[in-house]
């Protein structure tokens, strides 16, 4: 072993063991963090995706009553271990030296820092009974492969990255978010290949989109009979996770008015009314929104939760009850009256949420990468503009497919969808964009240093 690989390992030990002790000593400290959504995976409620619900089951049959604090010890070392596997691999991947490295390492620890003392949370997600406890590692470590992927094309890392996009997506619905850049992901190498070769071949073209749909399609399918046979040991009935449709409906409640009840059929135009009638008297509908886009998305915000958990969902779910006692069917009942009210509502509602969608987008690029206030807002702008105009010239320098080049589009690509997609069903606070905030910063880094590097080796040139 030579005297720089011998510092690499150095190097790499030192930090695979702080971060040990870092989201080590925040596990003990601060322990297991019960949050407003934790009782739901607790329970294991049929609204919740079933494999964050089956791991805290698990660890609850081996290890008894101090099953959480051994939950958030396993959280915390996942996070260690793929912060670290990222982090070598990024150095490795640019060459970077060991100041670059720390500060890419001092971006994901600071995120981390950010949601345990800014942000109001009182805890890291790494230690709170929640899904980004393992989701927001394993995106990351998601995101790794699949770079890994559009850069060697290797087979191995696309089945990697596959098998994580599955995990990812049934363990929490947003993180469709991950199968959408894997089909992406198929589609760019396809595109670099014929960029590459200057030929264009439909059959190949139209071989790849096939491809990259079967694996997406096929991903879902695996996780779909996988949450239908946890059911059915669970509840004794296979069935699928349900309410995922109440979003969509919190979106049609906010932009609703009280004569879009004649849209609905006669039997459900009761409850609808009383669900619109309680949340318009204390002001929780779009109608009732300040002036101006800041006003809106935070009234927006504010109030989202108190529509869906303390109004809407509480009366659509008396109302099943009425007609069943099982807690499945009733479960099950209450998202046939969702989608009924989706169907029904959607289409006079639409120019509406997509003004909400718009305003939404807005807001979550910058809780991407700020916090939503004033000041920040602009400097998110800044913060945009400035990435993207160093991006466009240092692909003028290096060319489309270098390696810098494929991660910072893979970010902003990842960024795009991610917001795009959480815009559309509930309001964009950081809990929901967190999974982009270290991308961002550490692509920046890396294309700032790549940049530097090149412009030496120029002025060397010159000189």
């Amino acid at each position: 072993m030579s005297v720089s690989e011998k510092k690499d390992s150095l190097y790499s030990g030192i930090v695979f063991t702080l971060l040990i002790l870092f989201y080590g000593f925040f596990a003990f400290y601060d322990g297991a963090v019960i949050c407003v959504d934790s009782p739901s995976y607790i329970d294991m409620s049929l609204s919740r995706e079933f494999l964050y619900p089956a791991l805290l089951a698990v660890f609850r049959k081996l290890l008894g009553a101090e099953y959480l604090l051994w939950i958030v010890v396993f959280q915390s070392l996942l996070t260690a271990f793929i912060t670290w596997n990222v982090t070598m691999y990024l150095k490795k991947q640019f060459s970077l030296n060991s100041i670059v490295t720390t500060c890419i390492l001092f971006v994901f620890v600071a995120v981390s820092l950010l949601n345990r003392f800014v942000a109001g949370r009182g805890s890291m997600y790494s230690n709170s009974i929640l899904t980004e406890g393992i989701t927001i590692p394993l995106f990351l470590l998601f995101f790794r492969y699949l770079y890994e992927y559009l850069v060697t094309n290797a087979g191995r890392t696309l089945g990697i990255a596959s098998i994580l996009s599955g995990i990812l997506i049934a363990i929490r619905k947003q993180m469709y978010v991950a199968l959408a850049l894997l089909f992406f992901g198929v589609i760019y190498v396809q595109i670099k290949k014929y960029i590459e070769s200057r030929s264009l071949d439909w059959k190949k073209w139209l071989l790849t989109i096939g491809r990259a749909g079967f694996l997406c399609v096929g991903l879902v399918l695996a996780v779909t009979l996988l949450d239908h046979t946890y059911n059915y040991i669970v509840r004794g009935k296979f069935v699928g996770h349900a309410s995922d449709s109440r979003f969509v409906l919190t979106m049609v409640m906010y932009t609703s008015e009280a004569e879009y009840v004649e849209k609905l059929p006669e039997e459900i135009q009761p409850l609808f009314m009383d669900i619109y009638s309680r949340c318009d008297k204390q002001g929780f509908l779009m109608h009732s929104a300040g002036e101006g886009w800041y006003n809106n998305v935070v009234h927006f915000g504010d109030y989202y939760d108190l529509i869906q958990i303390d109004t809407m969902c509480p009366a659509i779910r008396d109302y099943a009850e009425l007609y069943n006692s099982d807690y499945t069917a009733i479960e099950l009942m209450t998202d046939d009256i969702t989608n009924v009210m989706i169907k029904s509502l959607l289409p006079v509602t639409a120019p509406r949420i997509a003004k909400v969608l718009f305003n939404n987008f807005l807001s979550g690029m910058v809780t991407t990468i700020a916090q939503r206030n004033h000041i920040l807002i602009w400097y998110s702008l800044a913060a945009y503009l400035g990435y993207i105009g160093l991006l466009v010239f240092y692909r003028k320098i290096a060319g489309r497919n270098d390696m810098v080049v494929n991660l910072c589009l893979l970010t902003l690509l990842s960024i795009v969808i991610n917001v795009g997609l959480v815009s559309a069903v509930i309001f964009c606070q950081t809990r929901y964009t967190v999974y982009n905030m270290p991308l961002f910063y550490v692509s920046g880094i890396i294309l700032l240093w790549n940049l530097n590097k090149r412009n030496f080796v120029t002025n060397e040139e010159k000189g």
